[in-house]
Parts: structure tokens; C-alpha cells; sequence
């Protein structure tokens, strides 16, 4: 099929995937009952970018249900579970202190008052938001501004990201924007209670996760001042500067004295469209995305370069199910979910014929299929190419949705409304940094 038909026949296709996902009690993330038949936190609301772009009322309807399916079974303490099966209540334990549960559904409940403007609504779930919130000021354990999250702790379950995680902490910025935003169309104060301000979580993981080889040694000291003012040792990371003196991306993770060394695309792609990359470290992002072949065969290895036996962030584990060897799963596989988020960054940042020439390709990957085709799959070999996971995932079409809606409106829901709140102090934060690193371009 051309360019222009195959984009239409995923659109087609992937609406079909987010009706069959409809229940009563919120979307589940697969139509199949041997995929993933539960009400999934982070799933349903990653769905719901998709869903939103639609303007369906059913689908808007199975937004609000998630929020509230996922909102009765919130723990004592505030905590989000990871997956709720709607057909026997069961809510899992696996997983379940997962910080990016809460994460999402914070930002769920700002996204569907966007759209759908209704207010009774997030008036009747504040109190539930309020408990996630500070549920998730908790695993700041050091209180240095950060989520501390343990290791597989996030969507990447089977993976060592582990502590000052890249992925969570983006979302923490942008949840923390919500969080403060959504009261006032309840003419409500936020009530944060002493939360740390979004322009400080955005400072931080600038300062802690990105190297810049440009610094001069004034700024260099500068810098170094700035970490130990958090009272941790991240500085000690940076004594060392022949091994890490530049990067064209985020750490994925930061710890005691050591981090990850590769690219998570799905967090970068996240500072990106929320606003915490400014433009430059958007250029040397994607740019460096391009480079290494992170879409190729198809849109979006979820890291590179892979981790190999023997290597220092090399687990044992990673041969569970011969999930995670090299290329596969979190470990170098590609997730047409992280595509769409792919896609809608490089509209975002301007790059519109590239963003086009990718959703073909994005297209091409959801209407292959392991049996029959056309099956929306989970994941995609990183050098075969072929189709891996369950069939008809239900964020493999959203995000396919809410790519092509970018590529065709400009326009991002969700996104849209948390870079309209970004607090004054990180964008004056981002101008400061860029002239810091020698940089230019709009921020």
C-alpha cells in the first residue's frame, strides 16, 4: 500500500482496536483475554491520548471509567495499583508500588478534564488525586526533589532502571503541573502541602541527567555547587569526566555513584513534549535518535545500544520468558507505543516531514502481524523487524491515533495544556541553561 492508504487503514484498524477494548469498567490494555485483559493504571491512560483525539463519546465515557475504576481501588496510603481485572476485582501485587501508576493517573484525570470539560467530575475525584500525590512525595526518600524509584520499578518491569529514574521523573514534572493546574477550574487552592514546585523538579533533572562537553570550568564548578546543594553525591558522578564529558541524551537512570549509559527513548521523547528538554537538548535528541537507527526497521527501539551478558547493568533475569535478550522487549525491542510518542516530538519540534515519512512506517508496523496481520502488536524484534507480544494492544493503536492527529493537526493533548502551565522559574531555569551551555534557539 502507499504511503497515504496504509495511514488510513491504521486509522481505521486502530479505532477498531480501542472499540473491542471498551469495558464498563475502563479500557483494557488487549482485546485478547490471552493478552492483557486487566484495567492497567498506566496502560488505560496512555490509551486515552488516542482516545482523546477521536472526540467519540463512548471512548471519552471509558476514559472517565478507568479514572474511577483505578481510583476505588486506590490503597490507604494513596497508591495507584498497577492492574485491576474488571471480570473478578482482582488487583494485582506484582509490581504494585510502581511510581508511574500514580504518575499517569494524576495526569489522566488532567486529561480528560481538557477534554471534556467536566468539572463535577474531578471535583468528585479530588480527594483520590490528592491521596496520589502524596503518595508519590513519599518515594522522594532523601527529599532531594526527585521520585527514588526501585529497580524495574516503572513500565520497563523487567528492567534495571532503577533510583533517579528519567521516565518517572519527567512525568513527576508534569503531573506536579497538573496537579497545581486542575484546581483552579474547581476554584480550589492545590493544597500541596509542601510538595516541591515543578520549576525545581524540571531544574533538577536537567542538572542531574544531562552532560554538557561545552562547559567551561567556572560553570563546571558551578554546576558541581548546585548538586551538592541537594545534600547527595550525585556530584561524585561528575568527577569523572573523561568517561561521561558529553551526551546527546538524558541518563535514563542516576544512583549511589553510578547511572545508566544508554538512550531510553520513551523518557527523552517525554522531556521533550513536556517541556523539560528545551530546544537544543530537543535537537541532539532526536538527532541522535536518527542516527543510530532507533526507528529502524520501525519506530521506536525502546534503548540503545542494547545491554549484553556480561555487561555491568546486565541481569540474569532478563532471560525470563526470553523476554529480555538483546533486541527484544525493554532491552532494544521496538514498541509502536513509543512511535506515536516518537512521532508527536518531532512535530512538536518541528521536524514535520520526517514525523510524516514515520507514521507510514509506524502504520506498516501495527498492520503486521505474527498469524493474520493487522494486530497491533506489543512489540517488534529491534533487527528482524517481526512482531513479538501480545496482538491488539490497545496503546499500540492509541498512540498510533494520537500520532497521526499530530502529524495532521499540530496540535498535542495533554501536552498542550501542561506547556501552558510551565511554571515561569523553568522556562527563566531554560534560558539560563542554554546560554550556560553555549547553546541557541527558541526555548
Amino acid at each position: 500500500m502507499q504511503g497515504s492508504s496504509i495511514i488510513k487503514e491504521a486509522r481505521k484498524r486502530a479505532l477498531d482496536v480501542l472499540y473491542d477494548c471498551i469495558t464498563p469498567h475502563g479500557f483494557r490494555a488487549s482485546s485478547l483475554t490471552t493478552g492483557y485483559p486487566q484495567i492497567w493504571a498506566r496502560d488505560s491512560m496512555i490509551i486515552s491520548l488516542g482516545a482523546t483525539t477521536s472526540g467519540d463519546p463512548d471512548l471519552l465515557a471509558t476514559i472517565r471509567s478507568s479514572l474511577e475504576t483505578m481510583g476505588t481501588h486506590q490503597s490507604s496510603r494513596g497508591l495507584i495499583h498497577l492492574n485491576v481485572n474488571p471480570d473478578s476485582g482482582y488487583v494485582s501485587s506484582e509490581n504494585a508500588g510502581a511510581a508511574d501508576s500514580n504518575l499517569w493517573y494524576i495526569l489522566g484525570h488532567f486529561l480528560y478534564q481538557q477534554a471534556s470539560n467536566d468539572i463535577d467530575f474531578l471535583k468528585s475525584s479530588w480527594t483520590q488525586i490528592k491521596r496520589a500525590m502524596i503518595w508519590l512525595s513519599y518515594q522522594d526518600i532523601n527529599e532531594c526533589g526527585l521520585l527514588e524509584v526501585p529497580e524495574a520499578g516503572n513500565w520497563m518491569d523487567l528492567f534495571a532502571v532503577r533510583y533517579n529514574t528519567l521516565y518517572d521523573n519527567v512525568l513527576y514534572y508534569a503531573a506536579s503541573l497538573a496537579y497545581e493546574e486542575m484546581p483552579t477550574k474547581m476554584t480550589l487552592k492545590a493544597d500541596v502541602q509542601n510538595l516541591i514546585e515543578p520549576a525545581d523538579i524540571h531544574q533538577r533533572i536537567n542538572l542531574l541527567m544531562w552532560i554538557e562537553r561545552t562547559w567551561n570550568t567556572q560553570k563546571f564548578a558551578e554546576h558541581l555547587e548546585k548538586l551538592k546543594s541537594f545534600h547527595l553525591e550525585w556530584f561524585m558522578l561528575y568527577h569523572n569526566m573523561g568517561t561521561i564529558s558529553s551526551r546527546p541524551y538524558y541518563f535514563p537512570w542516576v544512583a549511589f555513584r553510578e547511572y545508566g549509559d544508554w538512550c531510553d527513548s520513551l523518557g527523552n521523547l517525554l522531556a521533550i513534549l513536556t517541556g523539560v528538554a528545551d530546544y537544543n537538548r530537543s535537537e541532539k535528541i532526536l538527532s541522535y535518535m536518527r542516527q543510530v537507527d532507533m526507528t529502524m526497521p520501525f519506530p521506536t527501539k525502546a534503548i540503545h545500544p542494547p545491554i549484553y551478558p556480561g555487561d555491568t547493568n546486565w541481569r540474569e533475569y532478563y532471560r525470563s520468558r526470553n523476554l529480555n535478550l538483546p533486541d527484544q522487549y525493554h532491552n532494544g525491542g521496538i514498541w509502536p507505543m513509543i512511535g506515536g510518542f516518537h512521532i508527536a516530538a518531532l512535530v512538536k519540534h518541528g521536524c514535520n516531514k520526517q514525523a510524516e515519512s514515520m507514521l507510514a512506517s509506524l502504520a506498516e508496523a501495527n498492520l503486521k502481524g505474527i498469524s493474520e496481520g493487522l494486530e497491533f502488536n506489543e512489540w517488534i524484534h529491534g533487527k528482524s523487524g517481526q512482531p513479538m507480544g501480545y496482538a491488539r494492544q490497545a496503546w499500540s493503536a492509541s498512540m498510533f491515533l494520537y500520532a497521526d492527529y499530530a502529524v495532521h493537526s499540530d496540535n498535542f493533548p495533554l501536552f498542550d495544556a501542561i506547556l501552558a502551565a510551565k511554571p515561569k522559574a523553568a522556562r527563566d531555569s531554560e534560558v539560563n541553561e542554554v546560554m550556560y551551555s553555549g547553546g541557541g534557539g527558541p526555548v
